[in-house]
């Protein structure tokens, strides 16, 4: 059965599937089978190649123990992503496992700025930008931001946490600000510097165990280069394939939008759209394809960028191209799964959609990829002790509606009347299972909205009492959404407290 992977709800909570006991059983050395090939190269042979390439990139000690991997945007997320982080951490050594996180500087995010709590004018949030992007540029094509940019980013967060006269905050942020000279010196693009921030505040609760690559440097590689010729060779064929398998999903899960989890492909005119990206002039753009005859065409929607030679000859051509490819989220889990890792972490919404990753993989290379699992958290800053506002707001709204709409269930002790209008309504409930629908189904599903009416005036004064501490917690909405919301950025939260939600999996 599959899991929901329900985000946390209360502060300090965690999600981890599977459960970290049975995560050790899981960090083995996955084996593809037999079946598929890239160009003709047997899968298991290609994934050889591609794991040995890897560890050479990363500096690993070697290609033959078990590869988890993780990856993330480089941005100033909340400490439920950061939690993922030291999950990798725990992860390594166990069975001989070593862990690698893919740094996705292949996103273009739009500016990177941080929401934060302020106390100016009343508790409420407040969103400070580092620097504004445009949205097709990608964090590999940009550069680190001017140290004025900085300056300013940094002062306006102090004054933010200075009028909230919380001194934790500001030493926490102090902290964390502190590495911004040296990571500065070393880093060569915005997603080198942003990632080096936040590893060198997540290094505060002990060095990180795991290895760094970007999606940029794993794109480059000629073997990820090979993987998505080989898949681009039809392009028709791979729309096909792609859209069967996100629509099969949202049969099965119900779902009804069709941009989720992603929008299927497209066409435009006699160029197909592909589930990548193709990086030109430090901008990105989807990825349209074309076959003929023994040329692939490639480029935009509205232009080609650049034609190869079909087969495995266009790697090398493609590379010389002046245009990179970059996969996007479930081509770059694909490829990871299938020919790098042996364990892949996610977030839960990763976790939900890389429910298609296993069906694509079976109808384009005949197998199963390697496992995956999900870690999430939820952690709250301490406003006002325990209280937070939205989660009371939630708890309050479902027991409002748990009590008009099943007020049986709550009748301490009913009387003759009372008992006969919970038969009623039970009986009604059951016949209306059987009927067909109709005028005689309408009037019984009316009749039983008449009966939770007349059993909820019993549950009156309890009625009241909720409708008015819903209305006291409406009468401070900005403070409401401050406290418990659980997006701040994770430089706001203790390191050492967040690595602590992760249990010694050595020890499981």
């Amino acid at each position: 059965m599959e899991t929901d992977y329900a985000i946390p709800e209360r502060s300090g909570e965690t999600l981890l599937v599977p459960p970290p006991e049975r995560l050790p059983s899981l960090l083995t050395v996955y084996d593809p089978g037999a079946g598929g090939a890239v160009f003709g190269v047997p899968l298991r042979d290609f994934r050889r190649r591609t794991r040995e390439r890897v560890a050479g990139l990363v500096g690993a000690p070697d290609a033959d123990r078990p590869l988890v991997l993780m990856g993330h945007q480089p941005i100033f997320f909340h400490p439920g992503v950061w939690i993922k982080y030291f999950l990798l951490t725990k992860l390594w050594g166990i069975n001989g496992a070593a862990g690698i996180h893919c740094v996705v500087d292949s996103d273009a995010t739009g500016a990177i700025s941080a929401v934060i709590p302020t106390g100016d004018h009343g508790l409420r949030r407040a969103t400070r930008t580092l620097v504004p992007i445009a949205d097709d540029v990608p964090l590999e094509s940009a550069a680190v931001p001017p140290a004025d940019a900085w300056d300013a980013f940094a002062a306006a967060v102090r004054g933010d946490l200075e009028a909230l006269r919380m001194p934790a905050l500001l030493d926490r942020f102090a902290a964390f600000a502190a590495a911004e000279p040296a990571v500065r010196r070393s880093a060569a693009t915005l997603a080198a510097y942003l990632d080096g921030l936040r590893r060198a505040y997540e290094a505060r609760a002990g060095a990180p165990r795991y290895l760094d690559v970007s999606v940029s440097t794993l794109a480059s590689t000629p073997e990820f280069q090979a993987f998505a010729l080989h898949l681009l060779q039809d392009p028709r064929g791979l729309l096909d394939v792609y859209n069967g398998c996100l629509d099969d999903y949202r049969r099965a899960h119900r779902v009804r939008s069709a941009a989720n989890p992603f929008p299927n492909l497209v066409e435009a005119g006699d160029r197909t759209e592909t589930p990548f990206w193709i990086l030109h002039g430090g901008r990105r753009t989807n990825l349209y394809a074309s076959r003929e005859g023994h040329r692939l065409i490639l480029g935009s929607a509205e232009r080609p960028l650049t034609v190869v030679p079909a087969g495995p000859g266009g790697v090398e051509a493609l590379a010389g191209s002046g245009v990179a490819l970059r996969p996007k989220a479930l081509t770059l889990t694909l490829f990871t799964r299938l020919c790098v890792g042996d364990f892949f972490i996610h977030g839960v919404g990763g976790g939900r959609y890389d429910r298609v990753t296993g069906p694509l993989a079976q109808r384009l290379f005949g197998t199963a990829p390697a496992p995956y699992g999900v870690a999430t958290a939820t952690l709250h800053l301490p406003f006002g002790g325990d209280r937070h506002p939205a989660q009371e707001r939630h708890t309050l709204e479902r027991r409002l509606m748990d009590l008009r709409h099943n007020p049986d269930r709550h009748l301490a002790a009913a009387g003759e009347a009372e008992r006969r209008l919970v038969d009623e309504k039970w009986r009604l409930i059951r016949e209306v299972e059987a009927m067909r629908p109709g005028r005689e189904r309408r009037a019984a599903t009316h009749r039983i909205r008449e009966v939770n009416a007349l059993l909820a005036q019993t549950l009156a004064p309890e009625i009241a009492r909720i409708e008015a501490q819903l209305a006291a917690l409406s009468g401070q909405p900005a403070a409401e959404e401050a406290t418990g919301f659980r997006g701040y950025p994770f430089f706001l939260f203790d390191p050492n407290e967040v690595a602590a939600l992760v249990p010694d999996l050595g020890r499981c």
